[in-house]
């Protein structure tokens, strides 16, 4: 008579915790990365008869690993599934866009707020990110809410401003106070910077933009280490010209001003932490396109 030996190995708990609906949850306790769990039934036959094994697997299909998706587009996330896997909790979390090379912390949310079946595939609109990359990931649970498998992936980000945005330019969004640039359609750079103030200007433009009192815009003209202002009499350090009458450029800020970085504050120009501005300066070269939406 043939005896059957049951193995049945402990599915490991679930990092993070499970969130209010909708809240943000604090991602710094999140595994990167996760060793696939070994759990699963398996049968031990006596000698010659088949064994047999069930492998419990959850894994991203869309959006793609290292694939870029577009602020406020709809798309789908897909996943394939094996084993007794009944529902998954999607969630995603970046690091936010560092000032003056120094971390700003990190942020997560759950999607949906809650578990949901698992279906193979959700909706998903995607929200703005104060990124250019996020990971996803998916942890499958049984119907006990035990987590038996999970994945994850990154994914690159585009602001919904920017989706026209050659390959190679500057992109800055003044709803956002945020500065891109781009190489090789990818963004190299991300900055906190302060546009105009209420009572001045920072100019919509492009390339081909043109302006009656500011000229030619859209590009730099030029640019200059350690750039003077006669009209408020002050230094612009990395100062990089986006009118053809100089009337506006961006530069780096003095400390005295970093705490309005991310806000409406300069005359017109477009400020940067020095350390950021230093580090697009020596980057960027005269000629490249300018948007500014």
């Amino acid at each position: 008579m043939a005896v059957l030996i049951v193995l049945l190995f402990a599915a490991p708990s679930d990092a993070p915790p499970a969130p209010d609906a909708g809240g943000p949850v604090h991602v710094g306790s999140l595994p990167l990365q996760p060793e696939p769990p070994h759990v699963g039934l398996e049968v031990v036959p006596e000698p010659g008869a088949r064994a047999t094994s069930e492998r419990f697997v959850v894994r991203i299909v869309e959006p793609s690993d290292d694939g870029e998706v577009l602020e406020g587009a709809g798309t789908s996330i897909r996943w394939e599934s094996g084993g007794p896997i009944d529902k998954v909790r999607l969630y995603y979390y970046y690091d936010r866009c560092r000032l003056g090379g120094k971390s700003r912390g990190q942020y997560g949310r759950v999607i949906f707020g809650q578990m949901v079946p698992d279906l193979g595939r959700v909706p998903w609109t995607i929200p703005w990110m104060d990124t250019d990359a996020f990971r996803l990931r998916i942890a499958g649970y049984d119907r006990d809410g035990a987590l038996i498998a999970a994945d994850e992936i990154g994914v690159r980000y585009r602001p919904a401003q920017l989706k026209d945005l050659p390959p190679h330019a500057i992109g800055i969004i003044k709803k956002r106070q945020r500065l891109y640039y781009y190489e090789d359609g990818h963004i190299r750079r991300m900055h906190i910077v302060s546009t105009a103030a209420p009572g001045y200007t920072t100019p919509t433009m492009h390339p081909g933009s043109y302006d009656r009192r500011r000229g030619a815009m859209g590009q730099v003209f030029g640019k200059s280490p350690n750039a003077w202002s006669r009209r408020y009499t002050c230094c612009m350090p990395y100062w990089l010209q986006i009118t053809s009458s100089g009337s506006h450029g961006i530069h780096a800020t003095s400390p005295g001003y970093y705490r309005y970085l991310g806000r409406g504050a300069s005359h017109g120009c477009v400020r940067q932490h020095r350390a950021d501005a230093q580090a697009l300066y020596q980057l960027v070269e005269v000629g490249t396109p300018v948007y500014i939406f």
